[in-house]
């Protein structure tokens, strides 16, 4: 239903044209003057403003420019009511941005078809601005996508819009375009929940704006992780070149993104993210400003050439590992004392030759700079945040479901037909080689070096999906802190509210169980559990304990070293310590049955002893082929945990007892009280054989 305000001073016409609107079904607020509409504006979001031009106080011109002053409500469809020969106000009124008039005396048909018209037009805006919306959305989500499939050639396009065929030219100017862009975006996307990822992307956005607005840049765009800013010489009031001052803006984005970096550590301490990092590409030539739809509206479009190019210069920022890289003609225009780098030139598609292109490094500034160069612009920041804030929430949500879209599609892929291979981040899928519970696991290649990793996949929209998610998503944070050979590899991961990946290092050999058998020797069992437990001295060192210590969690690589692997329910002790999750919930059972410790059993705190018991059992099966203990029931099972005697090795191996002993004490303080007391008993050992 349309909500008409009607402004008008003479009573008996403001009743008159408001009983006749009510009968025709529109909702309508009344206000006797212009100061009284603002005041009804900001109490009820209006569809439509009828006003009278004469009035006491603020006349319909004076509100119409205050309504054309305010960005919330700046595109809000005005009429003005006129004398029959006030032609002076008619036009003062179309020009200010009035959208129709009608002169007194009007009739019921007349009022009615003009606020139709106004109606329909104020629809057609609408449609087209949604129309861009969705065309600039479904850029963004195909750049999304190609860049999870390894491709970037769409990363650069998403400013690159023709004119839409209902859109107004406003101006062709002369300028300086600026693109800056987030390095490894969607690397960071995957390891945060969507409202992490709109938190970072708005307070990143807010820092960067700010040397771009006090160096005059306009009509700021952001898509994705992308920003654009146009200067020119004449939009700022100085006398400085557009082009130095967008050098000026893009330095000053360089040290705001050294500063957010130190925010993103701190705010997300211990997420494992990769290093942050922007590029941001300068280029200058004739752009464009367009605007949709036929009402009077202040948000234009820059679009044309020069738009496209300064986005793919930085997009080749990356390759040539610069952070800033402007056009031989930014540094021309830009005046004396901008420094710069290398220099070399660029093929830029859809362009003719290449582009003569240089690394600024910095800007000698003087006294004309300081003047005129580093203007406050307050006037715009609510307009530049409400922008930032929603292009933040559009891009959590379509990157999430972009990243749900690949993932989902490894389910259903029938990897025995030929065609076009599913690729995630640089990885060529080529088939699935185990499942079970909520996890497929994946054979890939990295194509960047051939190299196999597995992909590991889980779909979390099954029962106790959350919690399954939670603890996979743990398992790369911890395994991330990590880097020793004993332990396995972890080279990315990523996640929505439904799936969640990480890939991990291949082992064709699979794991411990490989090595079972009559070739197992002491001293290879020894060797084994040495590695195993240098394995365990580096996570306990970062505060893991693993809980699931047993063979199939033990690797084998191709030149007999292993690794521990599957840290799915792995602890930290430090982060559960300072939540006060030290105690097991009563009667649960975290690990698997045979390997468990006394306290496990007992549904008590994991500590890093909880490891030491899990590796003395592995190394008496391993030594015998058999587990220490069986029952008939789980019950009977953690009761021999808890209670039976340590199992007694034969007399060829009597002598590793007294490490058996150690290692499965049913009292932690009786275990080695870190791994590398594990270690000098075993070397002990080695040592006096």
């Amino acid at each position: 239903m349309t909500t008409v305000l009607v402004v008008e001073d003479d009573d008996d016409i403001r009743a008159n044209i408001t009983r006749l609107l009510k009968l025709e079904g529109y909702t309508i607020v009344s206000a006797a003057n212009g100061h009284e509409a603002l005041q009804r504006m900001r109490q009820v979001q209006c569809d439509v403003v009828i006003s009278d031009v004469n009035m006491p106080g603020m006349g319909g011109l004076e509100l119409l420019d205050a309504i054309r002053a305010d960005k919330a409500r700046a595109t809000t469809p005005v009429m003005l009511l006129t004398a029959l020969d006030d032609r002076a106000s008619m036009r003062r009124g179309m020009a200010s941005g009035a959208d129709d008039y009608l002169a007194k005396p009007f009739t019921r048909d007349e009022l009615l078809e003009a606020l139709r018209a106004l109606e329909r037009r104020k629809l057609r805006f609408e449609d087209a601005v949604q129309g861009e919306l969705k065309l600039r959305e479904e850029l963004l989500r195909r750049a999304f996508l190609e860049s999870l499939g390894g491709q970037t050639s769409g990363r650069d396009d998403r400013f690159a819009l023709d004119m839409p065929a209902d859109a107004v030219t406003d101006q062709v100017l002369q300028a300086t375009v600026l693109f800056s862009d987030i390095r490894n975006f969607t690397s960071l996307a995957e390891k945060l929940s969507s409202a992490e990822v709109a938190e970072l992307l708005t307070t990143y956005f807010d820092r960067s704006c700010e040397p771009v607005l006090k160096s005059g840049g306009r009509h700021l765009k952001f898509i994705g992780d992308g920003m654009m800013a146009v200067f020119t010489d004449t939009a700022h009031g100085s006398p400085l070149p557009a082009a130095r001052r967008a050098v000026s803006a893009a330095l000053a984005m360089a040290l705001a993104a050294n500063e957010f970096r130190r925010w993103l550590d701190q705010r997300f301490v211990g997420r494992a993210l990769p290093p942050f990092a922007i590029g941001v590409g300068v280029h200058s030539g004739e752009v464009t400003l367009c605007r949709l739809g036929t009402l009077q509206n202040k948000e234009t479009t820059p679009i044309g050439d020069t738009v496209n190019v300064a986005a793919r210069l930085e997009a080749a920022s990356k390759e040539l590992g610069w952070t800033v890289v402007a056009s031989r003609g930014v540094l021309q225009q830009a005046g004396s004392g901008v420094q710069t780098g290398a220099s070399t030139s660029v093929v830029v598609r859809g362009k003719n030759g290449m582009v003569e292109v240089a690394e600024v490094t910095g800007l000698q500034t003087g006294m004309e700079d300081k003047v005129h160069g580093m203007a406050t612009l307050t006037e715009r920041a609510g307009e530049i945040r409400a922008a930032v804030q929603a292009n933040s929430e559009i891009t959590a949500r379509v990157f999430k479901e972009a990243l749900e879209t690949r993932l989902a599609a490894l389910s259903h892929h029938d990897f025995g037909t030929e065609g076009e291979p599913l690729r995630l981040k640089g990885y060529r899928v080529v088939g699935k080689i185990g499942e079970g519970g909520m996890t497929a696991v994946y054979l890939a290649v990295r194509e960047i070096d051939g190299m196999q990793i597995v992909l590991k996949v889980l779909d979390a929209t099954g029962e106790g999906a959350s919690q399954h998610l939670s603890r996979f998503i743990q398992e790369y944070t911890l395994l991330s802190q990590v880097d020793h050979p004993n332990v396995i590899r972890i080279f990315d991961q990523g996640f929505t509210d439904d799936h969640a990946y990480i890939a991990m290092e291949y082992f064709p050999r699979g794991d411990l169980r490989c090595l079972f058998g009559a070739s197992l020797t002491p001293p290879r069992v020894l060797d084994v559990i040495m590695q195993v437990a240098r394995a365990l001295h580096a996570v306990h060192a970062r505060g893991v304990v693993h809980r699931d210590l047993k063979p199939e969690n033990v690797m084998v690589r191709a030149d007999d070293s292993v690794a521990l692997a599957d840290f799915g329910v792995a602890k930290s002790v430090h982060v559960a310590d300072q939540m006060g999750m030290t105690q097991t919930r009563h009667g649960e059972v975290v690990g698997t049955p045979y390997y468990l410790s006394p306290e496990q059993a007992a549904g008590k705190a994991s500590t890093l002893q909880s490891d030491f018991y899990s590796l003395g059992v592995m190394l008496y099966e391993m030594l015998t082929g058999k587990r220490p203990y069986r029952g008939d029931t789980l019950q009977e099972l953690l009761a021999c945990h808890i209670h039976a005697p340590t199992p007694r090795l034969a007399a060829p191996m009597a002598s590793l007892q007294p490490v058996l002993d150690t290692l499965m004490a049913k009292d932690p303080a009786q275990r080695p009280q870190d791994a590398k007391a594990v270690l000098r008993l075993l070397e002990a050992h080695v040592v006096r054989r």
